[in-house]
């Protein structure tokens, strides 16, 4: 069994369906409102508990109703809390989204609780490092907490990922400790420094790669994503053909997904594959826990795609 140790953010999402997202200055009406629980550490500490992979959660949350939802939503799922903080300074991180009618989303966040996440807390977490394959950060945390926590991962011996949303800089120090770095277009013309958008993704992927992290991955919505490794292995994925109702949570699944199926030793092509089908299936419901799928139907889809049933 695979066993990813999860540090990031936890947030209540409050969702609202719109036919768009409004514009400067408008106020429009919306659709129906749902609320559940969110964040892209606590989406992904979930999930990795859905594709049957033991999850280990570090976060914060605040002294209140959302934090103990949050909390008893992750631990119903199998997920171990033990290293998740309830602080008293701050409430639960909130985010409100907006999803339109296509499934795309725009979504403000409350940081909450999720920025009292210090070095502390990660030293505090060393044993859980050590008893993990893996280690899986995103960009909701501050920046600090992500660095030392990217470090020691690295050298209790686990497999570093690195989610880059929202995207921040780096000093230099810290690319060697990021083993696969997951980010979408708009991140990689950050990191490659492409003001001017005029530079091919194999050009901005290779500028990056020679920062010294041993795997890129350039996830590209609806048109699948390409991966680029410095032992010169690179190719593309395909997305799946799903109808989308909800992209909220679809790149944490995908995330989630790429780490277990690694984890479990499946080569880098047939791991993204299963990432994508995780990543996939999250679109095809509202709401960000909501729609993170199980390891069945993970394997259902992928069957139906290709009759393949990844060996479950």
């Amino acid at each position: 069994m695979s066993a990813v140790t999860i540090v990031g953010s936890l947030n209540i999402d409050l969702v609202i369906r719109a036919s768009h997202c409004p514009r400067k200055g408008e106020t429009i009406i919306g659709g129906p409102f749902g609320m559940a629980g969110g964040g892209k550490g606590s989406n992904q500490a979930l999930e990795v508990a859905r594709l049957n992979a033991k999850s280990y959660m570090i976060g914060c949350v605040g002294n209140d109703d959302f934090g103990k939802k949050l909390r008893a939503v992750l631990t119903e799922n199998g997920v171990d809390c033990s290293n998740l903080q309830t602080r008293k300074e701050l409430s639960t991180g909130t985010a409100v989204i907006t999803v339109t009618d296509e499934g795309e989303n725009s979504i403000v966040i409350a940081q909450g609780a999720n920025s009292l996440l210090d070095e502390q807390a990660i030293m505090d977490a060393k044993k859980i490092f050590e008893s993990s394959d893996s280690a899986l950060f995103q960009m909701e945390s501050p920046p600090k907490t992500v660095m030392t926590g990217l470090k020691i991962a690295r050298q209790t011996g686990c497999r570093t990922f690195l989610s880059a949303e929202p995207p921040f800089s780096l000093p230099e120090e810290t690319w060697k400790n990021i083993d696969y770095f997951i980010l979408n277009e708009k991140a990689l013309n950050f990191y490659a420094n492409n003001k001017n958008h005029n530079a091919s993704i194999s050009s901005m992927a290779h500028k990056i790669l020679n920062k010294g992290i041993r795997c890129l991955v350039v996830t590209q919505s609806s048109k699948g994503g390409m991966i680029f490794s410095n032992e010169g292995e690179e190719f593309s994925f395909d997305a799946f053909n799903i109808r989308s109702v909800d992209s909220t949570g679809a790149r944490d699944a995908f995330c989630a997904g790429l780490c277990v199926a690694l984890g479990e030793g499946r080569p880098l092509k047939r791991a993204a594959r299963f990432a994508s089908a995780c990543g996939a299936l999250a679109c095809t419901k509202i709401g960000a826990h909501p729609s993170l799928p199980w390891r069945h139907q993970v394997g259902a889809l992928l069957g139906e795609a290709s009759g393949d049933d990844y060996e479950l």
